[in-house]
């Protein structure tokens, strides 16, 4: 072993931590592995995948990263998203379905103790997840709560067969264009099992159909069957090396780049109960900004309602529909039903810009401040976050004005309806750009 491996702790929770062959050597700082199970897939004493992994960074194959074990309280109750009866009578002991905590925990807890204590990379997309059997079923479900934190999960043959799982995954659809998310599983797995675990490689199959249906290309998605292979450890830790290399190839990522985030994007009408975080779309803002402007006007400005804020905006739309049904017996459920529509949206932002009396400078100042727009939806798609841009009418009401702010002078462009995609809708064909351009070399 050319790298170093240390003895840690967070938080009465043992961890194990590798340290690459160049980290004593340089200032870099490194991507981040955690690694369930106390490490038991890389940690010499039960796996000689160190080895493997350390040729494959002098070969250029796995950029050179941390890898930090962390050891289970329980496993059957850190390892599992919800309670859970016992499938066996031999071992005849429940599922605790503590794996919200334990997730909080690695997100939170631990990965702030290993970023300060070590030179890591912190953001999302230098930061992975990976276990086995259950150690991988709670990877998928960090898929799920936590794809603002772990861009990259291994599920090394995840057990998917838990009660509720893949209906879960059924049900919560998701899609996240910066997630990599890598599944194997053994060809002979389940095959001596009569419980539920017998269905371990079909339902496998299925939870990445799920995935593959939700948006999931296959350079951000893959499957390995492993021909021959059981669940045994000595398997999965074989696998091990090859699930970082796919998930860390650096010739990989460069796939998510501008052409593939626009060529993506969707609008986005059914999102998920999940918040956005109002600091994150501030930051992703600063960016969006950035848009060519004439005269460096700037004439844009946002509001951002989300939580309680919301009730704003509903109440004004409320009292706007009521007041313009005419069928008085309609009026209230007519109000109710476009509040209640508002309020399901987890964020709006009320994009304004500053009305300028130069037609010109008018015109100017509107496609700049929808490049803004636009330049802010790619940057969220990046980031997981679907939106929907609406112009409906009411958004040019006294009332609606009134309520948000709206000064004199000032025009209301839409309102951004903001969150996580719990559907994600096929693309729509593009006339080709070439029967829409007209090629001029002659005077």
């Amino acid at each position: 072993m050319r790298g170093q491996l240390f003895a840690d702790v967070c938080h009465h929770r043992a961890l194990l931590v590798y340290l690459p062959p160049s980290y004593d050597k340089s200032t870099s700082r490194y991507p981040v592995m955690y690694v369930h199970d106390g490490g038991d897939l890389f940690d010499p004493a039960f796996s000689t995948a160190l080895d493997v992994i350390e040729d494959r960074f002098a070969e250029g194959k796995i950029p050179e990263l941390i890898l930090v074990g962390i050891q289970p309280g329980n496993r059957r109750d850190d390892y599992t998203p919800w309670f859970s009866k016992a499938i066996s009578p031999e071992r005849n002991i429940d599922f605790g379905g503590q794996g919200d905590v334990y997730l909080s925990y690695v997100a939170n807890e631990c990965k702030a103790y290993i970023d300060s204590k070590y030179r890591t990379d912190p953001g999302p997309e230098k930061t992975g997840i990976i276990g086995f059997s259950l150690g991988g079923l709670i990877s998928m479900y960090a898929a799920h709560q936590y794809p603002d934190v772990f861009t990259k999960i291994g599920s090394i043959s995840g057990s998917y067969w838990y009660e509720g799982m893949v209906p879960f995954m059924r049900e919560k659809k998701m899609y996240h264009p910066a997630l990599r998310i890598y599944m194997d599983v053994g060809s002979k797995e389940g095959a001596k099992k009569q419980s539920v675990q017998k269905q371990m490689v079909p339902l496998t199959k299925e939870a990445h159909q799920i995935l593959a249906d939700s948006g999931f290309t296959a350079d951000q998605l893959v499957l390995l069957i492993d021909d021959g292979a059981d669940h045994l450890s000595e398997s999965a830790n074989a696998r091990f090396p090859g699930a970082l290399q796919w998930l860390w190839n650096e010739k990989e990522e460069t796939e998510m780049e501008l052409p593939k985030l626009i060529r993506e994007r969707r609008s986005i009408h059914r999102f998920t109960d999940r918040e956005v975080d109002p600091a994150l779309v501030t930051e992703l803002m600063d960016t969006a900004v950035w848009a060519p402007n004439y005269h460096m006007t700037q004439p844009w400005r946002f509001i951002v309602t989300y939580g309680e804020g919301k009730r704003r905006i509903a109440e004004a739309v409320r009292i706007m529909k009521e007041k313009r049904e005419i069928d008085p017996a309609k009026k209230k459920e007519v109000g109710e039903k476009f509040y209640k529509k508002i309020m399901a949206i987890p964020m709006l932002m009320t994009v304004i810009m500053e009305e300028s009396p130069n037609l010109i400078t008018r015109q100017d100042d509107f496609a700049s401040t929808s490049i803004v727009i636009h330049n802010f939806s790619l940057l969220a798609w990046e980031k997981g976050i679907g939106l929907t841009w609406e112009t409906y009418p009411w958004i040019h009401e006294p009332e609606f004005r009134e309520a948000m702010g709206i000064r004199p002078g000032e025009k209301v462009l839409g309102n951004l309806h903001i969150g996580y995609p719990a559907a994600i809708p096929g693309a729509q064909p593009r006339i080709p750009a070439a029967e829409r351009i007209t090629l001029v070399d002659k005077a």
